[in-house]
């Protein structure tokens, strides 16, 4: 069968065309899922920090333990969960002291162990806590070329601070 004059080119053309336009189509969305990746991985590292469950049997010491490091607390103690929400202002950090009431008062099991916090001036921050009270465990330590300190919370939990 033969094609009329100039229907094979406009054939060409049209097929030329589709194969061009689904080239732009396919580039637009590998494009578009690219940028609505990172734009969910920014979101979620911002707008979901880590959130650290900390039982306790005495939330008012660990409450306290906590506003000395910095933290500042965004929820009160609420009557049906007992559960206080801080953080501070810089860490990526939002704790959250739940109260154990049928725990003794002292070391409970679960939970996180330890937490890092990176300071500027190692030997500046750890005077300026001892001036608030607390006892650090060891004062001056080095690993891996990284200076650090570290203390316990009331519910021997683990706090290093270090200097990179």
């Amino acid at each position: 069968m033969k094609l009329p004059a100039g229907h094979a080119r406009r054939l060409f053309l049209g097929f030329t065309c589709s194969i061009m336009f689904l080239v732009v189509f396919a580039l637009l969305i590998a494009h578009n899922s690219e940028a609505e990746s990172a734009n969910y991985a920014r979101a979620a590292v911002e707008d979901y920090p880590l959130t650290i469950p900390i039982p306790t049997g005495n939330p008012e010491g660990t409450i306290s333990f906590y506003k000395r490091l910095g933290f500042k607390t965004t929820d009160p103690l609420s009557g049906g969960l007992d559960m206080v929400r801080m953080e501070k202002k810089g860490t990526p950090y939002k704790l959250e002291i739940c109260h154990n009431k049928s725990a003794d008062s002292g070391h409970l099991t679960g939970g996180v162990s330890g937490m890092s916090f990176r300071v500027n001036d190692l030997k500046r921050a750890v005077k300026a806590l001892q001036g608030k009270g607390l006892t650090f465990q060891e004062t001056w330590g080095k690993r891996d070329g990284v200076s650090y300190a570290s203390l316990l919370d009331p519910n021997g939990i683990s706090i290093k601070l270090f200097e990179p």
